[in-house]
């Protein structure tokens, strides 16, 4: 009688065991979907890629040109939270797909506008704290790429390479 009695219990708290164990697998499925979003709508905001995207294929090496901006640039970076100045001392190219339909066309203007270049690479360090640009400054070349596609109205530039970079 003690035997069944043991295994009756036994049983049971098995049972309770596995609805327990249900109930805490369904409530940590919603947390993670949430979380997941969250996460999700933080990088958006932050405009991060999580995914590559399908339609940008890699460039071959023997399809891109180089432009050596050829003097060091030094800028004044925005101020801090402080109010400090601080200045970057930057050496970068210009990276262009030759086989881009505006490359042709736009390729000799690269040197002929190279005032207008260096203004708007002086433009977008302005507008980043030394902190942002010791941070990642990617960010800094994404903006840089993205003032002279638009200067030349065309995406015939695809990269801009900093080769040295010194903040003080």
């Amino acid at each position: 009688m003690k035997r069944n009695l043991l295994s009756v219990l036994i049983l049971a708290l098995v049972l309770v065991n596995v609805a327990l164990t249900a109930v805490m697998m369904i409530s940590v499925i919603g947390t993670n979907k949430k979380t997941a979003a969250l996460i999700d709508s933080i990088s958006m905001v932050l405009n991060l890629e999580i995914e590559k995207t399908e339609d940008e294929e890699p460039i071959p090496i023997s399809d891109l040109d180089v432009y050596a901006i050829p003097d060091e640039m030094t800028i004044l970076l925005k101020a801090d939270a402080n109010g400090g100045s601080h200045y970057a001392m930057v050496s970068l190219s210009i990276v262009m797909n030759t086989k881009d339909e505006d490359y042709a066309t736009y390729q000799p203007m690269v040197s002929q506008r190279e005032s207008l270049i260096k203004s708007e690479i002086m433009e977008a360090f302005g507008s980043y704290t030394k902190e942002e640009v010791e941070a990642d400054s990617s960010i800094v070349a994404n903006d840089i790429k993205q003032r002279l596609q638009d200067l030349f109205g065309s995406k015939f530039i695809t990269d801009i390479s900093i080769q040295k970079l010194v903040t003080q």
